[in-house]
């Protein structure tokens, strides 16, 4: 990568060093308009992972292009498996969790600009083909759970609920992951959650939330 596609997709403005690690950090004022052209053009390269991070930045500063790039991404094409985006101890991919952290900021910016209710439908078909898709990989999608406890987005219930029944069948690959829905699904319907883990010879002491 040239030192001008790094800078593009990587440097962050001058002054914003000390509250961002990366660019999809940025508050709406720190934006640099000027890359927005840039960033759009690689969107349309043949360089997929590069169209991706680009896309993820658009998206989480609330814009439509990036948006539209990371739902058609997600929704219209069979999973990626390739190690774009590696755990830095376990090494799986996580390039799906760094995108719902895109379409997440997408919500945030596009409520801060007084259209929340409708990025609250647009973020669902996406968000919920993730978790379809975290039901096999390993990747985490925790980072969102918090729009549930916190802002009622209780629409994404029954998918998760799914995705605890299909993660239980192999505890090995996704331990954390068990815990961490688990316990959020207690909050909304502890019967569900017990039955479930019985079943699997489990209760919710086998994976402590830390």
């Amino acid at each position: 990568m040239n030192q001008e596609l790094n800078d593009l997709l990587y440097k962050l403005p001058s002054g914003t060093e000390s509250y961002a690690s990366d660019l999809t950090d940025l508050d709406a004022q720190d934006i640099p308009q000027d890359r927005i052209p840039k960033l759009n053009a690689l969107m349309q390269g043949q360089d997929e992972y590069i169209a991706v991070t680009a896309a993820r930045i658009l998206c989480s500063w609330g814009r439509e292009e990036g948006f539209d790039y990371l739902e058609q991404f997600v929704c219209d094409r069979p999973p990626q498996t390739e190690n774009w985006m590696p755990h830095r101890l376990r090494n799986y991919d996580e390039t799906y969790k760094f995108i719902l952290d895109a379409l997440v900021s997408f919500w945030a910016a596009q409520s801060d600009a007084g259209s929340g209710d409708a990025a609250r439908q647009r973020i669902f078909k996406p968000i919920s083909k993730i978790i379809e898709i975290a039901n096999v990989l390993p990747f985490d999608i925790s980072y969102f759970f918090w729009l549930i406890e916190h802002k009622g987005f209780t629409e994404y219930i029954p998918a998760l609920k799914e995705h605890l029944s299909a993660i239980l069948l192999d505890s090995n690959l996704h331990h954390w992951k068990i815990a961490d829905c688990a316990h959020l699904l207690m909050r909304f319907d502890p019967e569900f959650v017990q039955k479930l883990l019985a079943k699997h010879g489990k209760t919710l002491s086998d994976y402590p939330n830390e």
